[in-house]
């Protein structure tokens, strides 16, 4: 395990780029799968640009998604939407190829299988994940059993209301089900790279990092894999212990 302890959401957001653009690098055919939301706004920023000046190649790449809103596929809130509008749409030089859970297919297994089917055939080399207020990664939310494959998930209360404060909408349009990678699909990923930023996310990073690993806090789960690699900015690790904070990399 890898802990990264950055100055503030901006640092955050390089650094993450980084670790990512170290991987495609050193790749020749990377395979990365990337989370959507405000955690990875600036690092698209990031990779956007670099993509932009030829400074990484992605034309042998493929980016896959970890999860998709159940809805309209293009409405306001789904990964298909800010994954055109912050990434695809503004490349000049577009990866191999890309794909992600189709928002709007009305047979959930099939999309589900599907996808798993896509997983099966490009292993990834990175896995992006955001960080719940409740511990959540992907829809994986707490008390989803940590052998759990890829699912359509009934979202909580807490995850309801953050898409509902992102994106502007009301209850009523927010989405309550979403497709997800599971578990199992999560720690296949040669590296799975966490991302917190934010003193809403403090009490989360402290569960994540010095609770036991346990289904109440899904994220923990990572803490299983060789090369989880997590990146926080001070805010959110303000709440770690001395002891922690001394074995974390700054």
């Amino acid at each position: 395990m890898k802990v990264y302890l950055v100055k503030d959401y901006d640092a955050m957001s390089w650094r993450a780029y980084e670790i990512i653009a170290d991987v495609i690098n050193s790749n020749p055919h990377p395979v990365i799968s990337m989370t959507t939301g405000a955690s990875p706004t600036g690092l698209f920023r990031h990779l956007t640009n670099a993509v932009n000046e030829k400074k990484i190649d992605i034309s042998e790449a493929v980016f896959l998604n970890v999860d998709e809103y159940v809805g309209g596929q293009n409405d306001v809130y789904t990964v298909h939407t800010f994954m055109f509008k912050h990434f695809y749409d503004q490349l000049k030089y577009p990866p191999k190829y890309f794909d992600m859970f189709n928002a709007g297919n009305h047979n959930k297994q099939y999309e589900i299988l599907r996808y798993k089917h896509i997983m099966n055939t490009y292993p990834r080399d990175l896995q992006l994940l955001g960080l719940g207020v409740n511990g959540h990664i992907g829809a994986c939310e707490p008390g989803t059993p940590f052998n759990a494959s890829a699912f359509c998930a009934q979202h909580k209360e807490s995850t309801i209301e953050s898409t509902m404060n992102l994106y502007g909408i009301t209850r009523e349009q927010a989405p309550t089900e979403m497709f997800t990678l599971g578990f199992k699909e999560i720690m296949d990923a040669k590296i799975p790279l966490l991302i917190a930023s934010g003193k809403s996310k403090a009490q989360a990073v402290k569960r994540v990092l010095e609770d036991p690993i346990n289904e109440d806090c899904p994220a923990s789960c990572l803490r299983n894999h060789p090369s989880f690699t997590f990146v926080i900015d001070h805010d959110a690790a303000s709440l770690l212990s001395k002891e922690t904070l001394a074995c974390i990399t700054r």
